[in-house]
């Protein structure tokens, strides 16, 4: 995995953040983290420090804005019946709340329809044209949508029908011929593009009604942080604002407080995006997006909190639904080696087309790369695209728009349906797109960090952090990188999955921590990347560290021989043996780029191969899931995503495999275990002096043993105690080593000792 910092500054660039930090009253480190995210003046950093409405753009800047109040109020005083046609994300509900809320106050009682997903998104000229008999529909509104209909707006134009668009996602070159109300038509005076699909109904609603559309900012900062718009610039603003309603117990609405179900001390833009967004998505994805527009504008209490109850169990229901797409995706990537493309696409027409948005973003954090999952809907297929950064996943589905029955969506995600015999073809050109446009992806992983630590933070610091709120997308919560060496990670209390370690700097909370001890016990460097945390308790304000990635370096693997022999051994106790083929070193295949897991036991090995000196190496695990080559040395066990599995060295066991294993067993995987005793004396030995060690604390075996036994005696002692443990003779409980005085077994009755005797 790779670490980004921020950029190395110039002597002037140093002097821009030195001027902003000076007139706006903030240490160095928070003007340089401004600047980091594009603020490095001081008017922005000002405006970024405080946001509020007067950064608020003037609504009639948007093209058609004007054109459109004065539609409405004609339909206003012609007594027309107005409708107003939404989206089934929360997005396109929120933004159909606040146009209605709007409407209502200017003296227009709208009716408001959400389609359900299998309708399709965007607007349905048939459902309109039921609703038409039943009440003729004078102007149509849509919100978050329409702005790539122009055939049927023009269809609805000759029932009689006006139709106004307000939608933010990308138009077409050749725009609906409607009023047209979008931030990202091009030649607009509106200095901001980024709005999401409520945030301009809401302009539209503040150019009815001026400052009352206020109240409804709850609304579009839940849809803006909902729809992963850039939390930057205008964004920055409404979202603040409309957090300032959430947080106010007499503001608060009753549906998003029993949408949270539980006491959050603080709702920030976090809470959205994990609580409050997935429950009101939930609805549309079960096939019932009316619900959530029921909720929002049901006034009744037991009701409101029956439709928040039915919305969370629909948002439980949907979580095990995207687990088993995303199982059975993986399975059809893995078969038919999908991991090679620099595109995925996937498909089984069974699937849920309400749950493929989220599988495939899943799925891009797996493979690192973009990923298309399709659905079967109506006879064709729909897909939902989700992309990496830098590659514009729009871009390259209008570049196969002919293949496409329509299409929509922005550079990160969008949506694409096909006819099922263009599938083929489709993902042919995808990829030929890719490679003509990209050349080769880069899939190893990476993480952002603003800089590495090597001094202590201020709670100053982490105040002026926190000012920088509301974090997301567009403006991350900033992670910073310390290194440590050998640590030990102690639970917070008995039993309890999350940990704490000490640092030179700071202290870090490593929740359910409890895999990161045996990397952090290693007297190897790691990088630990973590967020600051101003917490108080009785009036005392602390400063912590929250882990979010550990990052070992291994430069050196023989530093750490005594974790890789700890593995081996493991093995012979745990793990199924299998067959494998036989190989000469000669006849191993470097050429292929992907596919292909290498293992080597014994990192001494290395030296045998000059051919793994561009390949990423690992312990334990891979670093990368997502089918490329890889060299792992001592796998605890074989992961999916590769064809095929090459022992670069003879191992103690071949671990157990769904694809071919190959062995290059001429070189020796363990060669170290010729300084293993069976003797009995030895064991005795080293069993009287372990007795003295009991009710010790014990982090992990190896960092026990570097602790309590000579260098020569490291490797001996540490297989005494993996064959006691064993045999039950010793035991660890509670992070401590205890001798069992009444238990006696004997040295063969141990799967290891037995093992390493036959050796």
């Amino acid at each position: 995995m790779k670490i980004i910092y921020g950029k190395q500054l110039s002597l002037e660039e140093n002097n821009l953040i030195y001027d902003v930090a000076e007139q706006c009253d903030i240490l160095f480190d928070t003007a340089k983290l401004l600047y980091y995210r594009g603020v490095d003046t001081v008017e922005k950093a000002k405006r970024f420090l405080s946001p509020s409405k007067k950064g608020f753009n003037d609504p009639f800047l948007l093209s058609d804005m004007s054109s459109a109040v004065k539609r409405i109020e004609k339909a206003k005083e012609l007594g027309e019946n107005v409708f107003v046609f939404g989206d089934y994300d929360a997005d396109g509900v929120c933004a159909t709340s606040v146009l209605y809320y709007c409407l209502v106050e200017y003296g227009i009682t709208p009716s408001i329809y959400i389609p359900e997903r299998e309708e399709g998104y965007g607007i349905n000229v048939e459902t309109l044209k039921k609703f038409n008999l039943q009440k003729r529909i004078d102007l149509l509104i849509t919100v978050d949508c329409g702005v790539s209909d122009k055939e049927k707006i023009t269809i609805l134009k000759e029932m009689g029908i006006d139709v106004i668009v307000t939608d933010h996602h990308e138009p077409p070159e050749d725009l609906p011929e409607c009023i047209t109300i979008n931030p990202k038509i091009k030649g607009q005076k509106y200095p901001f593009d980024g709005l999401c699909g409520a945030g301009v109904a809401y302009k539209l609603g503040y150019a009815l009604i001026g400052e009352k559309a206020d109240k409804y900012l709850d609304f579009v900062a839940v849809a803006t942080v909902a729809d992963s718009m850039d939390l930057i610039d205008e964004n920055r603003d409404i979202t603040a604002e409309g957090l300032k309603i959430l947080n106010d117990p007499k503001r608060l609405r009753l549906p998003f407080k029993y949408l949270l179900n539980e006491n959050i001390r603080q709702i920030t833009a976090q809470t959205i995006a994990y609580n409050i967004a997935p429950r009101i998505n939930a609805g549309g994805r079960m096939g019932d997006a009316n619900t959530a527009l029921k909720l929002f504008t049901e006034q009744s209490v037991d009701r409101i909190y029956e439709l928040a109850v039915k919305l969370s169990e629909y948002n439980v229901a949907r979580q095990v639904e995207c687990d088993n797409i995303y199982r059975e995706a993986k399975e059809k990537i893995k078969k038919h080696s999908l991991y090679k493309n620099d595109f995925i696409l996937v498909k089984d027409e069974r699937w849920n087309a309400g749950f493929i948005g989220i599988v495939a973003a899943k799925l891009v954090e797996d493979y690192s790369r973009p990923v298309i999952v399709f659905a079967g809907h109506d006879g064709y297929l729909k897909g939902s695209a989700r992309s990496v950064d830098g590659v514009n996943i729009y871009d390259a589905i209008c570049f196969v728009k002919d293949l496409l029955i329509g299409y929509g969506g922005h550079s990160q995600a969008a949506g694409l349906s096909v006819e099922k015999e263009n599938f083929s073809k489709l993902d042919k050109q995808l990829n030929g797109y890719a490679k003509q446009t990209y050349g080769v992806f880069d899939t190893e992983k990476k993480v952002l960090a603003e800089w590495k630590i090597d001094k202590p933070f201020s709670l100053r610091f982490a105040k002026e952090v926190e000012s920088l709120e509301p974090f997301g997308v567009g403006n991350r919560r900033p992670m910073f990188a310390l290194s440590v060496g050998e640590i030990d990670s102690l639970p917070l209390k008995a039993g309890s999955p999350h940990y704490t370690f000490k640092t030179d700097f700071i202290e870090v909370l490593d929740f359910n921590g409890e895999t990161n001890v045996s990397i952090l016990s290693m007297p190897i460097e790691k990088t630990v990347l973590f967020e600051l945390n101003l917490s108080s308790f009785r009036g005392r304000e602390s400063l912590k560290a929250y882990s979010r990635k550990i990052i070992a370096n291994y430069d050196d693997f023989s530093s750490i021989s005594l974790e890789i022999v700890d593995n081996e051994l493991d093995k012979i106790i745990y793990s199924k043996q299998i067959q494998s083929v036989k190989i000469n070193k000669i006849d191993v295949n470097f050429s292929s780029k992907t596919g292909t897991l290498f293992i080597i036991s014994d990192p001494e090995n290395f030296a045998n191969y000059i051919e793994l000196e561009n390949l990423p190496s690992s312990l334990f695990a891979p670093e990368n899931k997502g089918g490329k080559n890889c060299v792992v040395v001592s796998p605890k066990n074989i992961p999916e995503g590769f064809d095929k599995i090459v022992y670069l060295d003879k191992p103690l066991v071949y671990l157990n495999s769904t694809v071919q294993s190959y062995c290059v067993d001429e070189i020796n995987g363990y060669k170290w275990i010729k300084n293993l005793q069976t003797d009995r004396t030895v064991f005795a030995r080293i069993f009287n002096y372990l007795t003295t060690l009991n009710g010790k604390p014990i982090n992990t075996i190896p960092a026990f043993v570097r602790k309590h036994a000579g260098e020569e005696e490291a490797l001996q002692t540490l297989f005494v105690i993996k064959v006691f443990l064993e045999l039950n003779i010793f035991n660890i409980k509670n992070g401590y080593f205890y001798y069992d005085q009444k238990v006696k077994n004997a040295l063969t009755n141990s799967k290891l000792y037995s093992k390493i005797y036959s050796l």
